[in-house]
């Protein structure tokens, strides 16, 4: 994608949308950290990795939704 474009797209995003993205952002530089710039045929099974991924962060995500109405019930 062009550099230009994508700024574009950023600058569009606002309030918890650029939140969300800086934690995207803060997490694909620690997988760099970790792992080395991300490569798609690097031998893991980014299948398996990505399920056991996306599972933690949606049961983190049901977890918040929970204190949050919570909150508003109170």
């Amino acid at each position: 994608m062009d550099p230009m474009m994508l700024a574009e797209r950023i600058g569009r995003l606002q309030g918890d949308e650029q939140q969300i993205l800086e934690v995207i952002l803060d997490r694909l530089e620690q997988g760099q950290d970790d792992y080395g710039p991300w490569q798609v045929e690097d031998g893991r099974d980014y299948g398996e990795e990505a399920f056991t991924e996306v599972i933690d962060g949606l049961h983190y995500c049901a977890a918040g939704l929970v204190r949050l109405r919570r909150r508003s019930d109170r």
